[in-house]
């Protein structure tokens, strides 16, 4: 099983031709609004890869927290681990571009609310995949007691405690995330550095360019299929939940990396924040 601790948030979109600079106004070409949030995003991306999974999370106890709840059930996610809090459901508003580019701005809400006691008794399964859109103290608290492989998507870049990384198996930042977390321009360098914390692996993704594995014995880049991005949204969480279910099946981690690019790839193809279901992306993997 696949354990997801992480966030929920309903994901607001506005479609725009291009992103305003300061103080220019630009007129909106649709408004979309959808499911998100990281944790969320990779617990059902895994469960429609059909892996068994169980989310832990928080939402609110109101309109946005109870189609939440529907949804994720709806998607097979093991929901007993949710809990319900007296806030605002998350949100996430998202900018996106023409050429399908994204910024994004998360009010944490009821995400940010979610104690590490509300997480007791739900650290079990083989597989931990993390984000860090909820308190760092919970994150910690959960890469601490998982007892299988533990992986943090270090998402957004935000560690005050260094030694979070310590509890950490595979860590898989972005460039962005990875220069942040590392202080460093350089990959190779900044991996060293990293790897004398994570325990086994970083992985590094660099979107349409794949993804660099860095272990402490080895480098190797994992290309990615060329595709016409139509929305990267999520691109990083399908990224994370495909990884899960590859290591999960018993692959190695470059063969996990390489089915987890090739779903990627085909996410960015349609809109929002969710990856493709299994039946939609069997052929591609065979043809790998």
């Amino acid at each position: 099983m696949i354990n997801v601790v992480g966030s929920y948030n309903v994901d607001l979109t506005l479609k725009v031709s291009k992103f305003p600079i300061p103080g220019e106004t630009v007129f909106v070409d649709e408004f979309m609004t959808g499911h998100g949030g990281k944790g969320s995003n990779q617990a059902v991306s895994a469960a429609r890869l059909r892996s068994k999974v169980k989310f832990v999370g928080a939402v609110g106890r109101d309109h946005h927290g109870d189609r939440a709840m529907e949804f994720l059930k709806e998607e097979g996610v093991d929901t007993r681990c949710v809990k319900r809090k007296d806030a605002p459901t998350g949100t996430a508003y998202i900018i996106l571009d023409g050429n399908g580019e994204t910024i994004i701005m998360v009010n944490r809400g009821a995400n940010y609310l979610l104690a590490p006691n509300d997480i007791e008794g739900c650290m079990d399964g083989d597989i931990l995949l993390t984000q860090m859109e909820i308190r760092e103290e919970v994150v910690k608290t959960a890469l601490s007691t998982f007892p299988g492989l533990r992986i943090l998507n270090p998402a957004p870049a935000v560690i005050t405690d260094q030694n979070l990384l310590s509890y950490v198996d595979i860590l898989t930042p972005n460039e962005v995330e990875f220069k942040e977390i590392s202080n460093s321009d350089d990959l190779s360098h900044g991996a060293e550095v990293l790897l004398k914390r994570v325990k086994k692996a970083i992985i590094v993704t660099l979107g349409e360019h794949g993804a660099v594995i860095f272990t402490k014995h080895r480098s190797v880049r994992i290309p990615a299929p060329k595709v016409d991005a139509i929305d990267t949204t999520g691109a990083g969480d399908v990224f994370n939940a495909a990884l899960a279910v590859f290591l999960e099946k018993g692959y190695d981690i470059e063969e996990a990396v390489e089915k987890a690019n090739i779903i990627a790839a085909a996410s960015v193809k349609t809109y929002g924040a969710l990856g493709p279901r299994w039946e939609e992306v069997e052929d591609l993997l065979k043809e790998d």
